[in-house]
């Protein structure tokens, strides 16, 4: 009979975060793929897991991804149990998994899921934002325009953002969310799990507290901006008013920006769909 693919979350940090159910399909598995091989095998030991001694490790990252869905599928077939385990947190988010597991369930093979450790959620969790909903943004493109653009779309969607960065570039970061954003609250939580687990709060533009480390991994999680609806019908009147003067769109969006408190980006956006 054939098995489902076990997606397995494993610790961020602290090892007690395993889950029971965890450790019992790991060491069930006849078949381990792992982002790094070296790096699971020593999580295994860590753990004090009994994995099976006729367990064959695969590795499974970014590059090898495509050509381990034959296998996989195979072994599925089979009746073999196997596990898919990242580095540390959870496989598909930010981390290989997600072609492989579309590949697989395409040729009708079932997966289940072994929730646990999650950055993104544990950011969320700490933060004390309001991320009812939030758009996750992962690790940002390198381009400029690129981060830009998919920095401004979620954020005149009304969401809270949360975006994956390392320590050594989160301070650039924030700079540059600050000069889309303007002043909104925001928290980075750093070395989630860990010895030196940090919360720093505070507002875009401004010094955090407590203040902001360059070291360890890094979610930064920005607060949303509700928009009053009836500012926003006074500012599309304003709009209107102006334009039908004869005023240039950009003029307008100058004009719009200093007499109400929005972004000029948002401006932009009413200015030009009016």
């Amino acid at each position: 009979m054939s098995q489902s693919l076990k997606i397995i979350a494993t610790p961020i940090g602290n090892l007690q975060d395993i889950s029971l159910r965890a450790k019992n399909e790991i060491e069930q598995a006849l078949v381990i793929l792992a982002e790094d091989t070296r790096h699971t095998k020593s999580l295994v030991l860590a753990l004090g897991l009994n994995i099976r001694p006729d367990c064959k490790w695969y590795s499974c990252n970014a590059q090898k991804e495509k050509e381990r869905i034959e296998l996989v599928c195979q072994s599925l077939t089979q009746g073999n149990s196997v596990v898919l385990i990242s580095d540390a947190g959870t496989p598909c988010i930010s981390d290989p998994g997600s072609l492989l597991v579309d590949a697989i369930v395409k040729k009708g093979h079932e997966v289940s899921v072994i929730p646990g450790a999650c950055a993104l959620i544990g950011a969320i969790m700490g933060a004390g934002l309001d991320c009812t909903r939030f758009a996750f943004l992962g690790f940002l493109p390198q381009k400029k325009s690129h981060r830009k653009k998919l920095i401004m779309n979620a954020a005149q969607a009304e969401l809270a953002l949360v975006i994956y960065d390392s320590a050594n570039r989160t301070q650039d970061l924030l700079d540059e969310l600050f000069n889309y954003l303007g002043e909104r609250r925001v928290v980075v939580a750093r070395e989630l799990t860990k010895l030196y687990e940090t919360f720093h709060r505070g507002i875009l533009g401004q010094k955090l507290n407590p203040e902001f480390i360059n070291k360890g991994e890094c979610v930064v999680v920005i607060e949303k901006q509700v928009l009053d609806l009836v500012n926003i019908q006074n500012v599309e009147q304003f709009i209107k008013k102006q334009l039908k003067l004869g005023n240039s769109k950009k003029d307008v969006v100058s004009l719009a920006q200093k007499e109400f408190s929005l972004q000029k980006s948002v401006i932009y956006k009413m200015v030009t769909d009016a």
